[in-house]
């Protein structure tokens, strides 16, 4: 049996950590998802953010990339600037010189993700921030709107590491640590995050008595999660 306890401490409500566990191990099992993540430099903050407006100036560099659900990069690109892109800013973003030389017009960019994400679900940490970035952009370079569906890994990570605040109302929400600055790296930050999520035991032995749902049924993947990890990592 396992406990209620995690490497953070107790959990304090075993079921949504059982949630998060299924929510993520269903997603890994679909096809129909893609991992979508961007890098925002803004004219207010030199330092930058990732996918997450600060302030009300224009964005001044923006750098995205779509993944593959076994973590393969299938679109990379910058926004095109009319200025020369200083070197600090390049590193900032993690980018490969050739992205940089081969950046492209939003119209471009917002016309090629409407094909790729076409019929497919969006995991990003925060697709909340991405609707965000992409309303504006749209509206900035007058380019038709392009919504995305999909999922916040953000919001059921938090539920799965189960650290609360505001008096304990709310579950606590967890920086993502990414091995490299760019928004390739930040994908396989959540696609890293998934999986941690999909290999972690539910917890049985302190969940409440009585009807639980579907929460209770311990789904099992169709390929074992294991599996699918050592896919992930070339085992």
């Amino acid at each position: 049996m396992q406990s209620a306890r995690t490497n953070q401490g107790v959990h304090p409500m075993p079921i949504d950590r059982n949630k998060a566990i299924i929510w993520a191990r269903y997603l890994i099992d679909s096809t129909d998802w893609l991992l979508f993540g961007t890098r925002v430099t803004y004219l207010d903050n030199p330092e930058g953010t990732v996918g997450q407006k600060q302030g009300l100036a224009a964005p001044k560099l923006v750098s995205l990339a779509v993944l593959t659900p076994e973590g393969k990069v299938i679109y990379e690109t910058m926004l095109k600037t009319d200025e020369i892109v200083p070197n600090n800013l390049i590193a900032a973003h993690g980018l490969d010189y050739a992205v940089v030389f081969n950046s492209k017009q939003f119209s471009e960019i917002n016309l090629r993700l409407a094909k790729i994400t076409e019929g497919k679900q969006i995991l990003a940490w925060d697709l909340s921030a991405v609707q965000i970035l992409f309303d504006e952009l749209c509206v900035e370079y007058a380019q038709p709107a392009l919504v995305f569906t999909g999922h916040s890994l953000r919001d059921e990570y938090a539920k799965f590491v189960g650290e609360v605040d505001n008096g304990g109302k709310n579950y606590k929400l967890q920086e993502l640590k990414c091995d490299g600055n760019s928004a390739v790296a930040q994908c396989r930050a959540v696609l890293d995050a998934l999986y941690r999520m999909a290999s972690s035991n539910q917890i049985t032995n302190t969940a409440p008595t009585g009807n639980q749902g579907w929460t209770g049924e311990f789904y099992k993947p169709k390929i074992s999660t294991a599996d699918k990890i050592k896919d992930f990592l070339g085992l």
